[in-house]
């Protein structure tokens, strides 16, 4: 993810941030076929306390896992909720992550 945060694209959506990076391919995963996109998810400590970072970890994890059908292969994503993201229900949570994925081309049409 190093990688990414250096040279990734930059994505801003409604309470969510957003780096991707295209995934160099290693030997194992050419040969075995194997090679899904990598997400990663990070919230600040000023988000608030453990509960509610775990909280919005374990929300945005159950969108991205909903959605992996959809996402392209080989992309390594970075994951940064907002502080507006307490006040979102979680319907809204899910439009606006799916949002940032397509503005980011990882998630297909």
């Amino acid at each position: 993810f190093k990688e990414a945060i250096v040279n990734g694209k930059r994505i801003y959506g409604k309470g969510i941030r957003v780096i991707v990076s295209m995934q160099p391919l290693q030997a194992e995963e050419q040969m075995n076929n194997m090679f899904q996109s990598r997400f990663a998810i990070v919230v600040n400590r000023s988000y608030g306390n453990a509960v509610e970072r775990n909280r919005i970890k374990r929300q945005i994890r159950s969108i991205v896992v909903t959605l992996m059908p959809q996402i392209r292969q080989g992309f390594a994503v970075i994951i940064f909720p907002d502080t507006t993201c307490k006040a979102m229900e979680y319907n809204h949570l899910v439009e606006s992550v799916k949002n940032v994925l397509r503005k980011s081309g990882v998630l297909r049409q």
